[in-house]
């Protein structure tokens, strides 16, 4: 293993290639799918820490004739590369000016600006679902640009913006225009820039995002996390939340809102939306917010719930396990970072054996020590290191052909939670035949008669 330090290194400085890519070299990160496509995974953690260096703009040439030679390529992940934006320019030019299949494609960290994001609203055969530019000092001229690239590309499912250095008038706009699009998951975490005389307004925040989910009807997933929201905010939020009746999962993970935010958040949830994830984590909630979220839980069709690293004491805490049995069950459960004792954890423990909580699905573990019950942290929770691409163990692993299995939407047992980022639940059987729905006119569904 190398590590960025170049006065550190473990292995051979002989075993290092500097030289240009190759097109056996690429093939070796190129994963297979099981519906046969490819996934090209060129991580700049990983390429650093087995040649040397991360992805330059020379590189870009090899790399598009690969593309070219290999058209089941669908998805391509250059994150923490140093591509830039002559990289970008290169690859809208010279791929992008010909038909491609290239559905997801993520720049995260790459070192791309608005001027790289105008090179792709150049390209003639544009039609990604999934982008991610967060991490880029894209800046907020860049707003009239996304509109573009959300027009060229109208079946866009999946939009990362997070910190992309935006002001709030760019937002405003970003939010109009995502309002008339097909996006279904929106990511506009840490956007703000970090100059210390802008000004925060987060109320002016929540106001557009309220009003972009109250005339949206296509978004699925929003994620709001350090915006600097506080619990009047969330009223402001709530103009959109009470009229949308799309929205399944609701991420205000790592702000402020506290026992009074989530307190809004409970009494929208008494009228039953369809919101299925709710992260509140890192938000200074106590034992009244948790009381007031467990006296509607019951009531709503929430299966995945994040409270983690908040303050909530073991009667918080046991106000909301003991409303977790209902007829909707919660599924994934994170409350790790809150402190509570041996009560909760004997209550835990209750839970677990009686199978109201499943151990792989929840970020605790409950262990006793000459009779008295402690947790620990059970890593459960994959999220942000899915978000962050991060590499599995921190050092290359061996290279071999991967095969990644793609699970159909008509996969039985059906989907209970099935969000970006987290893991499917439940799993798909491959023993269970397909279900497709009837199209006789009725609103059942049916083996399929092939």
């Amino acid at each position: 293993m190398c590590t960025e330090n170049p006065n550190y290194h473990i292995c051979n400085p002989k075993q290092i290639i500097r030289a240009a890519l190759s097109h056996d070299f690429i093939s070796l990160f190129c994963e297979k799918n099981s519906d046969g496509t490819r996934h090209l995974r060129l991580k700049g953690k990983d390429l650093f820490q087995r040649m040397g260096r991360r992805l330059k703009d020379h590189d870009m040439p090899e790399i598009v004739k690969y593309l070219k030679l290999t058209p089941t390529v669908t998805s391509i992940d250059f994150c923490y590369n140093e591509i830039g934006d002559s990289g970008l320019e290169i690859l809208a030019k010279t791929f992008f000016n010909g038909e491609n299949d290239l559905s997801y494609i993520n720049f995260m960290h790459c070192d791309v600006t608005g001027r790289g994001l105008g090179y792709l609203n150049e390209s003639e055969f544009f039609n990604l679902k999934e982008i991610r530019l967060n991490g880029n000092p894209l800046g907020p001229q860049s707003a009239g640009l996304i509109f573009n690239l959300l027009q060229k590309c109208s079946d866009l499912t999946y939009l990362d913006l997070a910190e992309s250095q935006q002001t709030f008038e760019s937002i405003a706009a970003i939010c109009s225009f995502v309002e008339r699009s097909r996006v279904k998951i929106l990511d506009v975490s840490r956007v703000l820039p970090k100059d210390p005389m802008y000004i925060n307004n987060s109320p002016a925040l929540a106001n557009d995002i309220g009003y972009l989910l109250d005339r949206n009807t296509s978004l699925l997933e929003i994620h709001l996390q350090k915006c600097d929201f506080i619990g009047h905010d969330m009223e402001l939020l709530m103009y959109g939340l009470e009229t949308n009746k799309h929205l399944i999962m609701l991420d205000v993970g790592c702000n402020n809102i506290g026992n009074y935010g989530l307190e809004v958040l409970a009494k929208w949830l008494k009228t039953k939306p369809p919101l299925r994830a709710l992260n509140v984590s890192n938000n200074q909630i106590g034992e009244i917010g948790a009381r007031a979220l467990a006296l509607v839980l019951p009531f709503t069709i929430i299966r995945l719930l994040d409270i983690t690293n908040n303050h909530i004491n073991d009667i918080g805490m046991n106000h909301l396990l003991f409303s977790l049995k209902k007829p909707d069950r919660i599924r994934l459960l994170y409350i790790w970072g809150n402190p509570f004792g041996e009560k909760t954890n004997l209550i835990l423990d209750r839970l677990f054996k009686s199978g109201v909580l499943l151990q792989e699905h929840t970020d605790v573990k409950v262990y006793h020590v000459d009779g008295v019950a402690y947790q620990a942290y059970y890593p459960s929770n994959h999220y942000k290191h899915k978000y962050y691409c991060v590499m599995d163990h921190g050092c290359p692993v061996e290279l071999k052909i991967k095969r990644n299995k793609v699970a159909d939407e008509f996969s039985q047992p059906r989907a209970l939670i099935d969000l970006k980022n987290y893991d499917r639940y439940p799993p798909v059987n491959l023993n269970l035949p397909k279900r497709y729905p009837c199209y006789d006119f009725c609103d059942s569904t049916c083996l399929d008669s092939k």
